[in-house]
């Protein structure tokens, strides 16, 4: 049986470890959440029954994806108030994407989502030795574009009528930061 490969993060208010099987029901809560999932996934919102969702976490735990890593975000009170994800990770190329998901909304709008992005960004370039990491969301998505753009990204494109939801389209917008932008607003905050 393999686990994750991923280790403890910290940054500020919050901690990052691996998925615990432990807390499986918060993330099948937020898992089967419709506000999260118009929000995050381009599959039409269905509720996943436990079971189906049970099999699919433990093998995300037991079995998790080597172009991959996921985090549970804690805050500093040990709440787990989200998640956190790297995908197509190419040690090759030195390029990954990310994605950071406060599912908790007592959290939201207090600025957790920004240190848990920060801890990854410094996984990211620090330890897996990135040189470009990316983010998308649906152009509907604005406080995870603000984000973004507020840590360095750049928008590097738009992905047209890409998410057909609640009767129209929706554009997919992609953003990039390079290593040598995120040292240069490293050294530029210090």
């Amino acid at each position: 049986m393999r686990t994750s490969t991923a280790r403890v993060l910290a940054q500020g208010r919050v901690r990052l470890t691996p998925l615990h099987l432990d807390n499986i029901y918060t993330h099948f809560q937020w898992n089967n959440d419709p506000e999260l999932n118009h929000l995050d996934s381009e599959i039409p919102y269905a509720e996943e029954a436990f079971g189906d969702f049970k099999r699919r976490f433990e093998e995300m735990v037991y079995h998790p994806s080597p172009d991959g890593r996921d985090f549970e975000i804690y805050a500093e009170d040990g709440t787990l108030i989200g998640v956190a994800y790297l995908t197509q990770i190419s040690p090759h190329n030195q390029h990954c994407t990310v994605g950071v998901t406060i599912g908790d909304r007592r959290y939201w709008g207090k600025g957790y989502g920004r240190e848990a992005l920060d801890a990854v960004l410094g996984y990211c370039f620090n330890e897996l030795g990135m040189h470009r990491v990316s983010a998308e969301t649906f152009e509907y998505n604005v406080a995870w574009r603000r984000l973004v753009e507020g840590m360095g990204f750049r928008e590097e494109g738009v992905e047209r009528d890409y998410l057909y939801r609640d009767g129209r389209y929706w554009d997919k917008v992609i953003y990039a930061i390079l290593d040598t932008e995120y040292r240069a607003r490293r050294a530029e905050a210090a």
